[in-house]
């Protein structure tokens, strides 16, 4: 077991251990642990929520809130989920509340979903006009219990009143938590290919080179060398070597490598490393499509389940979706009509629908498919009709668009329509007007829904992402073609009128995420480019060559949805076009390329992901993958392998070459995640759901550990330890589908690699006959 450089102490969670992700942990270390995150609400007042239309305010260091004059005490609740206990243990509870008039209410811990385990306190709790401290404390039952619990204060039941509370605290006896970190040596799980690179890292406190051999299943010694010391690697705190065997060639399963008497996880070497991964993880978005119902004959009988929001109970459904009310931060924003939104993918682990992160992952589907249409290196078939596990297999236009129409037509369907105020913009999201808990499935959700306010971000989002549609259908469906090109042509005209009608970050207070985007310039810029690309119109050339992104470095600090001027600058460089300059942003790409490949070159871990601040961000993963799609198209234009080894070293550590030693891609390697956050992949929490399919990402290690379980678990942790394989670590183990999107742009692009029928025409580079080695 590899040592751990810092303290952890965490709860021992019954359940979540019974499950198998999480590794056991120690002994009562003789300290109470706080379990609540955010108690002071000197960080804003996340992640505590609240219902009844109730806003918090923390201007003045407490979370106050109006309370509305509902019948039922729970019908008015501030609470925070996401708690572990431990089965007979005692717990403290303490708050200092006050209220503009003596009022009772009820503060309540239970588990979240009021199951097994009944409710450990309940008390009726009176409160003044001057604020007053209250403690409790109470003792867990000596029961298995489950693994997500909730602190409510239930404040209804007694007419109107403004009540403020402050120094929350829930506190246990702590224990010494040590994760499972697996073999030393760490390597891609999943495997390498023949003729691509191949790296390990072994954690080692030694500092002299060590001899190492690559060994069969049967104890053949296969090849051997010794390792380059690395010293101190700052993203995990571990003194570290690594292994270079790109010499071994040939095709070869359950390898070892073997250093002393550590011996790695099993691999394979196999030129088709990468196929069923570029598969799996585009048939992702088919499980997570809402609408309709999941035929578990295409994607597993495991993952079957009814359709979800179509209005069938008890679902109130997306088919006539009002708009929110009014708010206060949105200048009393409001509408009086209603929009059938079905369809659509679900965004992660809760059931909104945005359109500024649907808007990234369906480009990115749709640059996977549009790259075999003119990259060199590539299968030109692995794309076609009937490669994926979808329902419209066999009907002759390609299955990954297909699966991207899918999300299309329900970006389409939020557009506000003619003859309303902001006619031409979309709607920034959809998702319930309070959060849900977890496990739910989609059609089990009995929230009622609400269309946010349009905003300029989601606009130019519908503008650029139609626009690529509509250049990819124009022969496969010119009537579809013609339907993209009109709502992008809309849309783009609508945020030049309303060019700074932004989502507001108190916009995601309740039911689901805020996407707040206060800089559109590189939305601007991106639907701008598009257009160009599809039309060829002289407007937009000016607009693209006019915005000050067009000359910026845009690749320095990688791209995510909202920051999409790489994806312009990307398809600038690899779409054919008559801009004038096109040679120069080809280079710049190139340019970009080369500094994330020297960056990289300093990670022991082959990381294609060195933040500025040293700070893993959140969905971390992504931002190694979508660098990752940068340095693929600097291979594209310039056939260097460098560029092509650099992309799969970066796989390496995804897939279970970390300090971790977790492959992050479910069903891939020998220890992968499995209990992403989801309210329908939930194993974990119901036997009877499943787990997240094969191909999904996690999000990975975070260095703002923001949900209570991360917290708990987590404090203190050096960037490549802030993960844990749990459902409820969302922020470090929530699944999305833009993650995913780049995990499939850039699985697909290591597939071609290996699977030999690439065009090649690189200087004669082609994967079947040239080594990456070079």
């Amino acid at each position: 077991m590899v040592r751990t450089p810092w303290r952890i102490v965490a709860p021992l969670v019954a359940l979540a251990l019974a499950t198998g992700s999480l590794p056991a942990a120690g002994a009562a270390v003789g300290e109470e642990e706080e379990l609540l995150i955010n108690g002071t609400f000197d960080t804003g007042h996340k992640p505590w929520w609240t219902n009844a239309g109730m806003t918090p305010d923390v201007s003045t260091g407490e979370l106050c809130v109006d309370v509305p004059a509902v019948a039922n005490p729970w019908g008015a609740i501030v609470g925070q989920n996401d708690l572990a206990f431990r089965p007979a243990t005692e717990y403290t509870l303490s708050f200092t509340a006050r209220a503009d008039r003596n009022v009772t209410i009820r503060p309540v811990v239970q588990p979240a979903d009021g199951s097994a385990g009944g409710t450990y306190l309940t008390r009726s709790t009176t409160v003044g006009t001057v604020a007053a401290t209250t403690t409790y404390t109470f003792v867990t039952p000596d029961q298995e219990l489950p693994v997500n619990n909730t602190l409510h204060f239930q404040l209804g039941g007694g007419g109107a009143y403004g009540v403020c509370l402050d120094d929350v605290s829930l506190t246990g006896p702590a224990f010494e938590y040590v994760p499972e970190t697996g073999p030393a040596v760490k390597v891609n799980q999943a495997g390498y290919l023949p003729r691509g690179p191949k790296a390990a890292t072994v954690v080692t406190a030694a500092t002299r080179p060590q001899r190492w051999s690559l060994e069969s299943a049967t104890g053949e010694r296969l090849a051997h060398g010794v390792t380059r010391p690395r010293g101190t690697d700052p993203s995990s705190g571990e003194r570290v070597q690594t292994i270079d065997f790109s010499r071994y060639t040939r095709s070869a399963r359950d390898v070892r490598l073997v250093v002393g008497d550590a011996s790695s996880h099993p691999f394979d070497i196999d030129a088709d490393v990468y196929q069923d991964l570029r598969a799996d993880s585009m048939a992702f978005f088919y499980t997570n499509r809402s609408g309709t119902a999941i035929d578990g004959a295409v994607a597993g009988a495991g993952y079957a389940r009814e359709a979800g929001h179509v209005g069938a109970f008890p679902n109130q459904g997306d088919v006539s979706v009002p708009c929110q009310e009014p708010r206060a931060w949105m200048d009393g924003w409001t509408c009086d009509y209603t929009l059938d939104v079905t369809g659509g993918w679900y965004d992660a682990g809760d059931h909104g629908k945005y359109v500024v992160n649907g808007g990234i992952a369906t480009h990115q589907l749709l640059t996977a498919y549009e790259r075999t249409l003119h990259a060199d290196t590539v299968d030109r078939g692995a794309l076609a009709d009937s490669t994926l596990s979808v329902p419209e297999r066999g009907n002759g236009v390609p299955d990954i668009l297909d699966e991207a129409r899918w999300n299309l037509e329900f970006m389409l369907k939020m557009q506000v329509p003619d003859g309303e105020p902001l006619a031409g913009m979309a709607h920034h999201k959809v998702h319930d007007v309070e959060w849900t808990g977890l496990p739910m499935l989609p059609a089990a959700d009995p929230k009622a829904r609400a269309l946010h306010r349009p905003s300029t971000a989601a606009t130019l989002n519908l503008a650029a992402v139609a626009a690529t549609g509509a250049r990819l259908w124009s022969d496969i469906d010119p009537a579809f073609s013609a339907e993209l090109l009109r709502a992008s042509t809309t849309a783009y005209e609508a945020a030049q009128a309303h060019p700074a009608l932004f989502a507001p970050r108190a916009d995601g207070e309740s039911g689901g995420g805020p996407y707040a985007d206060s800089d559109v310039s590189d939305e601007f810029y991106w639907a701008a480019a598009e257009l160009y690309l599809t039309t060829g119109a002289a407007r937009y050339r000016r607009d693209v060559t006019a915005s000050p992104l067009h000359r910026a470095d845009v690749f320095s600090e990688g791209f995510y949805w909202g920051s999409v001027a790489a994806l312009a600058r990307l398809d600038l460089a690899t779409v054919p076009s008559r801009l004038p300059d096109r040679g120069r942003v080809r280079r710049s790409v190139v340019a970009g390329a080369d500094h994330l490949v020297a960056l990289q070159e300093r990670e022991a871990f082959g990381q294609t992901y060195t933040p500025s601040d040293g700070r893993y961000a959140w969905g971390s993963n992504s931002s190694m993958l979508n660098n990752q799609v940068v340095i693929a198209t600097a291979f594209d234009i310039t056939g260097r392998a460098k560029y092509a080894r650099s992309v799969l070293e970066g796989l390496d550590y995804l897939l279970g070459r970390n300090v971790l030693g977790t492959s992050y891609v479910t069903g891939y390697g020998t220890v992968y995640a499995q209990n992403q956050h989801s309210r329908w992949y939930a194993h974990s929490l119901d036997p009877a759901l499943p787990a997240p399919p094969r191909g999904t990402v996690a999000g990975g290690p975070n260095s703002s550990i923001q949900d209570p379980v991360s917290g708990a678990w987590l404090e203190g942790c050096l960037p490549q330890w802030c993960y844990v394989d749990d459902i409820r670590a969302w922020a470090v183990n929530e699944i999305t589908i833009n993650w995913n999107s780049s995990l499939a742009w850039v699985a697909s692009f290591a597939a071609d690699l290996g699977d030999g029928r690439g065009a090649g025409r690189h200087n004669g580079y082609g994967p079947a006959e040239t080594n990456l080695l070079r």
